[in-house]
């Protein structure tokens, strides 16, 4: 298997840093024709099997971190359909890890069940937390609970310096594909934004490939967890981690010239649908793309809103393509209050043309609005 392009330009870095190979990469980059205008589409939701989308980048060098620390369990967090914690479980099972996922409240929707339904399935241990702000503690107590086993926690998101590097490899992979012609070299890339690790990555690696694209990270959580302070953090931290790597690195300033926080996206907040996030989840889906209300129709409707420029842009999709099979599942062993959720009859997977009713008419005026 390849190894990562950053040790291939970072030698140094292959003593400092661990890596365990999980996805198939590269992905591709597709043009489609959408809403009138062409698009560039980064299948990242293609990652790898059984699940993809880009929590899988970050693990590759979390789960490795995990393991040469001696874990034998790894503790994370989410919302109740956090497609990191689904992704951890999954991959961190795999690795012979246990796994525990501390989740919180969400909007219950049917994408929201069938993930939460996924990682219980996939044997990974629930505890709740009443909201986003107890996540720190509640980490912390997992920990300790699971000190036998050397716990380490992976943050929510796999959005750290380590988590980071996935998508420093991912910006330098894409600009290998535009080098090599496999692709044009997009005028902006619009990518969904929570907490924040793919995009300070990816803006890493396209300025240490000499690629001045400008990222768009389009918000979809609260300003208090998606803020640029923390963006400039993640990305200073993320750039001290590839200091051992002996070259000269971009400096934060020149990194964070090409990110931009985009805030007109995000609604009534975390996991609450948009009209514009369905409308170009329809656009989307007619050319056989499935996108998800909580992160990626978001980022969609953001590069749908920008008129169009000289250059195509780029929408990196991060939802998984593949939705795993659930292996049996024993309600009465599931904890409250997820027990309860999941013991609600299932229904089927909500597509992007079955929109809550209050949403039909602006969803309307937008689709009209994109022609």
């Amino acid at each position: 298997m390849p190894t990562p392009l950053l040790f291939d330009l970072l030698p140094a870095l292959r003593s400092h840093i661990g890596w365990l190979p999980l996805a198939s990469l590269p992905t591709p980059v597709e043009e489609h024709r959408i809403a009138g205008r062409s698009v560039l589409v980064k299948r990242d939701d293609r990652t790898a099997r059984p699940y993809g989308g880009n929590k899988v980048r970050k693990l590759e060098f979390l789960l490795a971190e995990a393991r040469a620390a001696g874990a034998g369990r790894v503790v994370t967090a989410g919302a109740f359909g956090s497609h990191h914690a689904l992704a951890t479980t999954i991959y961190g099972r795999q690795a012979g890890f246990g796994v525990t996922c501390v989740l919180f409240p969400q909007p219950v929707t049917a994408h929201v069940r069938e993930v939460l339904r996924l990682i219980a399935a996939h044997g990974a241990e629930l505890r709740f937390t009443r909201r986003l702000h107890g996540v720190p503690l509640a980490l912390r107590r997992a920990r300790w609970r699971s000190r036998a086993e050397q716990a380490r926690i992976i943050p929510p998101g796999g959005s750290c310096p380590v988590g980071a590097l996935g998508y420093v490899e991912a910006g330098l992979e894409l600009a290998a594909q535009i080098r090599a012609g496999e692709c044009p070299e997009p005028g902006s890339i619009f990518v969904a934004a929570g907490t924040l690790g793919t995009a300070a990555g990816l803006a890493i690696g396209l300025t240490m490939a000499g690629c001045r694209i400008p990222v768009r990270a389009v918000r979809i959580t609260s300003p208090l967890v998606t803020n640029r302070r923390a963006l400039r953090r993640l990305v200073q931290g993320t750039l001290e981690l590839l200091e051992p790597g002996g070259e000269k690195l971009p400096s934060w300033e020149q990194v964070m010239a090409g990110l931009t926080l985009r805030h007109d996206q995000v609604g009534q907040g975390y996991g609450r649908d948009t009209a514009a996030g369905f409308a170009a989840a329809v656009l989307f889906d007619a050319v056989g793309l499935d996108l998800d209300g909580t992160y990626t129709a978001k980022a969609a409707a953001a590069l749908l809103a920008d008129p169009p420029g000289g250059k195509l842009p780029l929408f990196w999709h991060t939802l998984s393509a593949w939705h795993p099979e659930a292996p049996a599942l024993d309600l009465r062993r599931v904890p409250e209050p997820f027990g309860r959720i999941l013991r609600d009859p299932v229904p089927v997977r909500r597509t992007p043309r079955e929109p809550p009713p209050s949403l039909l008419g602006p969803i309307r005026s937008v689709l009209r609005d994109r022609g």
